[in-house]
């Protein structure tokens, strides 16, 4: 009777914790069809601005112009979501950033993870360093939300090519000097996107190259979107979203074995003075 009296405690025990739940994960393909464009223009480097292209049933975007910043800004609100998609840059002779924005809320304010193949210092604009960065971007901004931003706007120069930023519009959180990227190779990466934290990891196939965890609320919700700068031919492919739903609890579960214990223990009792 003791054992069966604690193995009912056990399993009250555990149901209160939250043991034996499951936990449901939702996948989602993304039509990109719904997303923004936001494009950027630096008047005194003269490139052009960027173009984005949808394909392979609005699954893919391609970023096909060598250009200033661009970012292609998702309709929903990412928060609470783990985020997957790869790159795939094309053969050229360039050495730029590709990488992803989220905490999104307008093109002056939002989280930016980028990845320099190779370090360079540009001009005025300062160093960029080789390997992955993740960045703060906090400029005064009143302009548009989306479409063509006028130069210099809310960015110019140095503010999104330096690896350090830039005084009063973008901070550096994180730099690590990993490998440079590679021409032809697909490249996976993982955003798990929380109110008070995120993490970003970035695998060359099962391998991987980056693997970070982060705690800052600057931006506690956001939009997600793909981030190109000064880099192209890039197809940005393999898009998905899991959400993560909590599993219930089962209150009623705990009910009927505080019920059965209860019962269990008048029963060892009056058997006792029984005796």
């Amino acid at each position: 009777m003791r054992y069966v009296i604690m193995i009912c405690l056990i399993m009250a025990i555990m149901l209160c914790m939250g043991c034996g739940k499951k936990v449901e994960y939702i996948e989602n393909w993304v039509d990109l069809s719904a997303w923004k464009e936001v494009i950027y223009k630096y008047p005194a480097n003269g490139q052009g601005r960027g173009a984005w292209e949808l394909s392979n049933v609005n699954q893919w975007a391609t970023q096909n112009i060598n250009g200033d910043p661009a970012i292609l800004v998702s309709d929903i609100d990412i928060t609470g979501s783990t985020i997957e998609g790869s790159w795939l840059m094309k053969t050229n002779s360039d050495d730029d950033f590709v990488g992803f924005v989220f905490g999104y809320q307008d093109p002056g304010h939002f989280y930016l993870v980028d990845w320099k193949k190779g370090e360079q210092k540009y001009g005025g604009c300062g160093l960029a360093k080789q390997g992955i960065s993740i960045k703060i971007a906090n400029a005064d901004y009143t302009g548009p939300e989306f479409g063509n931003l006028k130069a210099s706007q809310p960015f110019d120069g140095e503010d999104l090519w330096n690896t350090e930023g830039s005084e009063g519009k973008v901070s550096l959180l994180f730099h690590e000097e990993t490998e440079g990227w590679e021409f032809e190779k697909e490249y996976g990466f993982i955003l798990k996107y929380d109110p008070d934290s995120f993490t970003i990891t970035i695998k060359d196939g099962e391998r991987n190259i980056f693997s970070k965890r982060i705690k800052d609320k600057t931006y506690k919700n956001g939009k997600f979107g793909f981030y190109n700068f000064s880099q192209a031919p890039v197809i940005y492919k393999g898009f998905k979203t899991i959400t993560i739903i909590p599993a219930k609890s089962f209150p009623w579960l705990v009910l009927i074995l505080v019920v059965v214990l209860f019962l269990l223990i008048l029963w060892y009792i009056k058997r006792q003075r029984a005796k």
